[in-house]
């Protein structure tokens, strides 16, 4: 699959859409059931906001438990099901992208190298200004 281009925050921006817009199609064809699973896959994207590694698998397979589901429940409300449908395989993309890559996400942004920082009180002891730009200008 070609899902190597959504990074965590746009994985996370594209599940809130699809969440959304799952539980206000839901509002709007009055199909409760539709609405609630919606709220409970908004719920589960900012859950995974706080996970790492093997969370976001799970929160993955549940996100395309709640997709499919809300796709069946939308299909038998009728109505405007078909806009349910099409937020829910919005979801599903979600869903799928964060199982498949959701692991390496967190451990990506971790693993680089910071500076260290740098003390300032050591600076003024050696005669430096550290609110000074690198040639003592400000």
């Amino acid at each position: 699959m070609g899902l190597r281009f959504l990074s965590g925050g746009r994985t996370a921006l594209l599940g809130v859409v699809g969440a959304l817009g799952v539980a206000f199609t839901g509002l709007a064809v009055d199909a409760a059931a539709v609405q609630a699973l919606g709220w409970a896959a908004a719920a589960g994207v900012g859950v995974s906001a706080m996970l790492r590694g093997p969370g976001l698998r799970v929160m993955g397979a549940l996100g395309m438990l709640l997709a499919v589901v809300s796709g069946i429940s939308a299909g038998l409300a009728g109505g405007w099901a078909w806009l349910t449908i099409v937020f829910c395989v919005v979801l599903g993309v979600a869903a799928i992208a964060t199982f498949r890559d959701g692991p390496s996400w967190r451990t990506n942004a971790g693993s680089r190298e910071k500076a260290p920082a740098a003390d300032l009180w050591k600076q003024f002891d050696a005669g430096r200004d550290p609110t000074t730009g690198e040639h003592g200008q400000r």
